[in-house]
């Protein structure tokens, strides 16, 4: 999300004193930024393969229920160029989520997120003072209305182009997060963004509140947000009447070069993230509307996304000396401390952390001695709807934020295999019959809470093949409940 041509930039950001706010908000907006473009180059690769993985609906289901799971209210939809499918699986399974629980909960409401991979040119520069050069800047913000309403689509009697319900809101008007935007001319007019509220007013009967990075501030915001905008681990809004405040998980990119030390911040675990949290949890005043960046930026280090450290050396273009060393100084400096240590055994611990710390903001800490928090598991083999045959893997992880007592591998609801940790098993597949079957994986912890995940595949070995016999569900004990 950053780039070496923001890198002084971001030096420059102006300190501002946290303001005086007296409006307290009972609903408020907790976010994190989720990317859609693809990022592979990390040391963090995610538990499936990229940064997006392969951006389908499935994909997306799962990681629309993790954020929704781990308490945040919303998601800060990157709308980003010549990723559109990805865009369109995730909206679809975010309607989805919807549809399976309609008397439930809202899934977390989507803040669509601006910026300037929006456009076909990342770094050009944008004319937005000129009649055309607006109607060109808005197309793009109307283009992704025009498709979010082909999932979300008015319901009967309402009037416009969609049904807002999934669209985050803030003083009554659509939350809409604006971040840097390479510009001809920032010195905007006052009512830039009134401008840009008529049009969107017009066309789909609602306006904006414009949430920006501060070289739009001219334009005449209701708020600025420092995401993707320096080292500093809380950094709070301008607003007084909707007060906001961006949490900072880490950054500490591994494949960039055009970064000094003092812009890095550390994962360290978590523990630099928990006292941001801490911050808003001790401070006086409550804000309506908390950003966090991000979700899956694992490039930059900064995500939240489950995923599992690698390897780092001097070897790999970076530095991993020491602070103290002279070296650090004044060059790009990736020090091991800037890491997780090779990562906590939970690749979930920092969506864990936040399940904790949002449930400790809103209703206060948990009971001593309550485990609120369930376990994970996931399947990693075979794929959905994967066609297998001969000795094929079954792998799983599975994890906990304090112990895990047990995992249970189902096969065709038979209990086939217990471990207390993650799996990874061969299937005799010729033991069973060509054709469909399911494969379950149970993680408990030592509290009994408890997370399943599921997989359909399909088996073919053909008639020879039906003499053999199976491995994994020959020590079936019992079906699953």
């Amino acid at each position: 999300m950053r780039t070496d041509a923001l890198a002084v930039a971001v030096l420059f950001v102006t300190a501002l004193g946290r303001p005086t706010f007296a409006q307290v908000d009972p609903d408020p907006l907790i976010a994190p930024v989720v990317f859609h473009w693809s990022q592979v180059r990390t040391a963090w690769p995610t538990l499936e393969g990229g940064a997006v993985a392969d951006g389908s609906q499935a994909f997306w289901r799962r990681q629309v229920t993790l954020i929704e799971s781990a308490g945040f209210t919303g998601q800060l939809f990157q709308v980003s160029y010549g990723d559109e499918q990805s865009q369109r699986n995730h909206l679809a399974a975010t309607r989805q989520r919807r549809l399976d629980q309609p008397a439930g909960p809202l899934p977390p409401r989507i803040v669509p997120f601006f910026a300037a991979e929006t456009f076909p040119d990342y770094f050009g520069p944008k004319d937005v003072l000129s009649p055309q050069g607006f109607e060109r800047f808005y197309q793009a913000i109307r283009a992704f209305f025009l498709m979010y309403g082909e999932y979300f689509p008015p319901k009967p009697g309402q009037k416009g182009l969609l049904d807002p319900e999934l669209l985050a809101k803030a003083d009554g008007r659509v939350f809409v997060a604006l971040w840097w935007v390479p510009l001809t001319d920032y010195n905007l007019p006052g009512t830039f963004f009134e401008s840009l509220s008529d049009r969107l007013e017009r066309d789909f009967g609602f306006r904006a509140y414009w949430s920006v990075h501060e070289w739009w501030f001219r334009g005449g915001p209701d708020d600025v947000n420092f995401l993707f905008n320096g080292p500093k681990r809380v950094e709070w809004g301008r607003s007084a009447k909707h007060p906001s405040v961006d949490l900072l998980v880490a950054f500490w990119p591994p494949n960039l070069d055009g970064y000094t030390r003092d812009l890095f911040a550390a994962r360290d675990g978590g523990v630099p993230y928990a006292a941001a949290w801490d911050a808003v949890i001790a401070s006086r005043t409550r804000p309506s509307i908390v950003l966090v960046e991000s979700y899956n930026e694992v490039t930059e280090g900064s995500h939240l996304m489950p995923s599992w450290p690698v390897s780092h050396a001097p070897g790999d273009v970076h530095w991993s000396g020491t602070p103290d060393e002279a070296h650090c100084s004044a060059q790009p400096c990736h020090p091991v401390e800037f890491t997780d240590a090779w990562g906590p055994a939970n690749p979930w611990h920092y969506l864990d952390l936040s399940r904790r710390k949002i449930r400790e903001w809103l209703r206060g800490a948990a009971p001593a001695g309550v485990d609120e928090i369930p376990p994970h598991a996931l399947i990693l083999a075979p794929r959905a709807g994967e066609t297998v045959s001969g000795a094929t893997p079954v792998a799983a992880v599975a994890a906990d934020d304090k112990a895990l007592r047990e995992v249970r591998v189902y096969l065709d609801g038979w209990l086939s295999f217990t471990g207390t940790g993650s799996i990874d098993l061969r299937l005799k597949s010729w033991g069973l019959t060509d054709g469909r079957h399911v494969i379950t994986v149970e993680a408990i912890d030592q509290a009994g809470n408890a997370d399943v995940d599921v997989r359909e595949f399909l088996v073919r070995n053909g008639a020879a093949a039906a003499s053999r016999e199976t491995g994994l569900p020959a020590a079936a004990l019992r079906k699953r409940p």
